[in-house]
């Protein structure tokens, strides 16, 4: 076969920029950091690479879910720590009131202590998170609304927060605490008026209300536990997901940095080199067969 200039000259040329592709490609390779910069280079990389970061994307949510979760719950737990201090000194105050030993104007400054424990009642009713009040069930740009006579009205609906693609749960506590078996306003104004008007009666029937106030605050702080409990373990397994999917998105993705800059060496020697060979091989010219 007869082989012409411009054969060769197309051939040379065809060579170079077979060369030259593989040379930018391993050059993009350490530029980029990354496997895979188009679905050509691995399409069967890409989409693994797609359902991987979209797993990935979905974990970080559920886990910024349970985080979310994870700071409602504890400031729940503040509050229902404090109305229960605040009963429990409430029960202290009428066992002194019951002892006898005390004079009208004792009386009437323990019934003062204890307006002031409802009026704290009231503030940790309207505790708020992020804004929001934490007691009013869905109703959260809305505070719990207490009336003179111990009347609540609240919003008793939970609010749900997705963990997973198949589980949620209920992170709030709802104005039910102070006002389920027991209502507990009503309880500290008995309290108060007992001790105002100097009723042992009406003191001694006001301390079993508190103490069944209490129980019913332990059951929901009791509750509210369990729930915090499950949602660490959640919020931990979450992170410990995220971390393996991050390192699998990396493994498939990235680019082994030692081996890429030696195949980055061998195409920059091997495309110079043909350079070189090239060079010598198209190097005469017309003028060298006119000699």
């Amino acid at each position: 076969m007869r082989i012409t200039q411009q054969m060769l000259g197309s051939n040379i040329t065809s060579q170079l920029q077979k060369n030259l592709s593989r040379y930018e490609k391993a050059n993009e390779q350490v530029s980029t950091g990354k496997r895979i910069n188009s679905p050509s280079d691995d399409p069967i990389g890409v989409q693994k690479s797609l359902k991987l970061a979209s797993q990935l994307a979905d974990n970080e949510q559920y886990e910024r879910n349970t985080d979310y979760a994870l700071s409602w719950m504890e400031t729940t737990d503040q509050a229902l720590n404090s109305i229960s201090n605040a009963l429990q000194r409430a029960n202290e105050l009428g066992l002194q009131a019951l002892n006898g030993t005390n004079s009208p104007e004792d009386q009437q400054t323990i019934a003062k202590e204890i307006e002031q424990l409802r009026a704290e009642m009231q503030d940790i009713a309207n505790t708020k998170f992020d804004g929001k009040y934490i007691f009013n069930g869905q109703g959260t740009d809305q505070p719990i609304q207490v009336e003179a006579n111990g009347d609540l009205t609240y919003d008793n609906q939970s609010i749900l927060q997705r963990m997973s693609s198949s589980n949620t749960i209920a992170m709030n506590v709802t104005g039910e605490v102070f006002d389920g078996n027991v209502n507990l306003f009503k309880a500290l104004d008995q309290l108060s008026g007992a001790l105002a008007g100097g009723e042992k009666a009406g003191i001694s029937s006001a301390l079993e209300q508190i103490e069944t106030g209490k129980d019913q605050v332990l059951n929901s702080w009791t509750s509210l536990g369990a729930k915090q409990s499950r949602v660490e373990g959640m919020n931990q397994r979450l992170k410990e997901e995220n971390l393996s999917l991050q390192t699998l998105v990396s493994k498939n993705d990235d680019v082994d940095f030692a081996e890429a800059i030696m195949k980055l060496k061998t195409e920059e020697s091997v495309y110079q080199a043909s350079l070189a060979a090239s060079a010598k091989i198209i190097q005469p010219s017309l003028l060298d067969f006119l000699r």
